[in-house]
């Protein structure tokens, strides 16, 4: 079984428009609305993928409702943890001119209570789990340690967490030793304290993680493809250029990916050459996290791969 675990998941609202004007009326021509966020988007994806996942986090209210009842009917199992506040929604409103405009509310409040029966449940569930993915944001009432957390229990199991997030929750659980971490450049910047201005610096930044305990670390550079940094090697993957219709989820795609090649026991190369051609196909289509196998297969075998 993998988990995943969702501290502010939200629903996506995503919309079509000819233009958007700022302090004027505008009327969308389309729109669909998804169950979303970084952990829910890899839950999707592994769960498309036939992985035996199961989705924990916070959901509350209406919107709350609607996320677990959308996942529940793709199969997913799931054991949230409900909170007395609602779950956000966030609008991503794409033009005609390729423009994308993402509006993002903020999170629900947390109580300590809630926190407390949710760490309750995942110690439980840890016990019979394969590996754990810790993606996305904290919310209000989660300490910026809570993942680092979540990691030494899993690390107390011997049970592989897969981390993507960003900022202060990023930087305290990578001192925890994940099994691996999924920054994009900016968030390894942020991270290191500096500016990363060739990819030899982003590859001597990201090593230093290796040496100091985590045995991957895969940056995300956007239609430069991927690059994973371990102790023996570097290996950059770059897939076919595509047009892109919507990138949200793209990073998301990639750690499922990551998530699927360490339970299926891929190679290294073949891990991340699945993970450069889901992320790609995952952008050629509206709904993010909904992978065109199609799309994907022919993208997949065209990723070009490079061990430096």
């Amino acid at each position: 079984m993998i988990i995943t675990v969702s501290c502010n998941p939200a629903v996506d609202k995503t919309y079509k428009t000819s233009g958007l004007s700022i302090g004027q009326v505008n009327r969308m021509r389309d729109f669909i609305s998804l169950p979303g966020g970084k952990g829910v988007n890899v839950t999707k994806v592994l769960k498309q993928f036939g992985a035996d996942v199961t989705a924990m986090g916070f959901l509350g209210g209406y919107t709350g409702e609607f996320i677990e009842k959308e996942l529940k009917e793709m199969g997913v199992a799931t054991k949230f943890t409900k909170i007395r506040t609602v779950t956000r929604t966030n609008m991503n409103i794409i033009g005609d001119d390729g423009q994308v405009t993402e509006i993002l509310e903020p999170g629900p409040y947390i109580a300590g209570f809630e926190r407390e029966q949710f760490v309750d449940r995942f110690k439980e569930l840890v016990e019979k789990s394969q590996c754990v993915v810790l993606s996305g944001s904290l919310t209000e009432g989660i300490r910026t340690n809570f993942y680092g957390k979540l990691t030494d229990i899993c690390n107390e199991k011997g049970v592989k967490v897969f981390l993507d997030t960003s900022g202060e929750p990023l930087k305290l659980a990578a001192e925890k030793k994940p099994y691996c971490i999924k920054p994009n450049r900016k968030e390894l910047e942020y991270i290191a304290g500096r500016k990363l201005s060739t990819e030899a610096e982003v590859i001597q930044t990201a090593y230093t993680y290796v040496k100091a305990g985590v045995t991957k670390v895969v940056v995300s550079m956007g239609e430069k493809g991927l690059l994973q940094i371990t102790k023996n090697k570097v290996i950059k993957a770059v897939p076919p250029k595509v047009k892109a219709v919507n990138t949200v989820g793209c990073g998301d795609c990639v750690v499922a990916a990551m998530v699927l090649g360490f339970c299926q026991e891929l190679s290294d190369e073949d891990t991340l050459q699945l993970a450069a051609g889901v992320s790609a196909a995952n952008a050629t289509t509206l709904e993010s996290g909904v992978i065109p196998e199609d799309t994907m297969e022919e993208l997949v075998k065209n990723v070009a791969i490079v061990t430096m």
